[in-house]
């Protein structure tokens, strides 16, 4: 019996992929995959003042930080729940204000920075000769991540894009892309685009049956892919005082489990849909995220030789 780990959307969280790396020690997990969303979403500046200390704003009030260490557990706690602070003046935040290159050039370092910082946490933590440990950009993460990521393939983590790898002796294949967004992330497309791209991938494989779907975007209509309707200012639409839900997930992902019936799906992307459901005889599994409270959720699956034995979420 082999036991996986599948969780996704840590969002920049230092304290969620720190707790995903601990997953090992115990749940007693031979495999380890964090699949989709890896990066945060916002610089927060600490700004040196003239008589000494910082100041930042953030949690929705203004902080006033006098001590080093009250600087660097303000750093702590901001690294934890996914943006990335920077110590700063107000002539650089100025200059940051008026042009919008700088704020795009720090943004990339500091991603860039803390998930090869994580990474090489990871390698540190985890005998990778004995746990195969995946991790995979989502539809919020830049390409220019990626290579930083394949610098760890030959320390044992798995680049599980463009092509088939094993895990847990079944073939498995990856897609970070999803259906459109209204935010135009970096990683979506049509419907029919998706369609193409699956298909690609299924020619790899020897056996689609026999094999796992690691898809980022969650399967059309089903309990994977709930998320709150938007009216046209992207804030929820609200009847009867609860919030609207309506299905947001990729027909084309559906349409490729009904056809080919993997062993399992494997999704992420809706962070409301912490659920389980079945496609003809798939199951198919999100773990949802709530990475700014800190907690790390997932999915325990375990295995016999010839495919899903049992699976149940765990969160903590």
């Amino acid at each position: 019996m082999a036991r996986m780990f599948f969780s996704v959307d840590v969002h920049g969280s230092t304290a969620i992929w720190k707790k995903w790396v601990n997953v090992p020690s115990f749940h007693k997990a031979e495999m380890l995959l964090l699949c989709g969303d890896l990066t945060g979403k916002a610089l927060v500046p600490l700004i040196k003042q003239e008589k000494g200390g910082y100041v930042t704003h953030y949690y929705g009030r203004k902080w006033t930080l006098r001590s080093e260490k009250e600087v660097k557990e303000m750093e702590e706690r901001l690294s934890a729940s996914g943006v990335y602070p920077f110590r700063t003046d107000s002539e650089e935040v100025g200059r940051m204000q008026r042009d919008e290159k700088l704020v795009e050039k720090m943004m990339e370092d500091v991603i860039k920075g803390r998930i090869r910082e994580w990474l090489e946490f990871l390698v540190e933590k985890v005998d990778t000769k004995k746990v195969e440990v995946c991790a995979m950009p989502g539809n919020d993460d830049d390409y220019f991540i990626d290579p930083v990521m394949k610098e760890f393939e030959d320390k044992g983590v798995i680049w599980c894009l463009d092509k088939v790898v094993e895990i847990g002796g079944f073939e498995t294949i990856s897609l970070a892309h999803v259906n459109p967004t209204p935010w135009d992330t970096p990683r979506e497309g049509k419907e029919d685009e998706l369609k193409k791209m699956i298909e690609e991938k299924v020619k790899w494989l020897s056996d689609p049956s026999k094999a796992m779907f690691n898809f980022h975007c969650p399967p059309y209509n089903t309990h994977l892919d709930l998320a709150p309707r938007l009216d046209k200012t992207l804030r929820p639409v609200v009847s009867a005082g609860a919030m609207e839900m309506i299905h947001v997930g990729s027909k084309a992902v559906r349409e490729a489990i009904e056809k080919y019936q993997p062993l399992i799906g494997l999704h992420g992307h809706i962070h409301e849909s912490y659920a389980g459901d079945k496609i003809g005889n798939t199951p198919v599994v999100n773990p949802g995220s709530e990475y700014g409270e800190g907690i790390l959720r997932g999915y325990i699956i375990e295995f016999d030789k010839d495919g899903i034995d049992k699976y149940w979420k765990v969160e903590g």
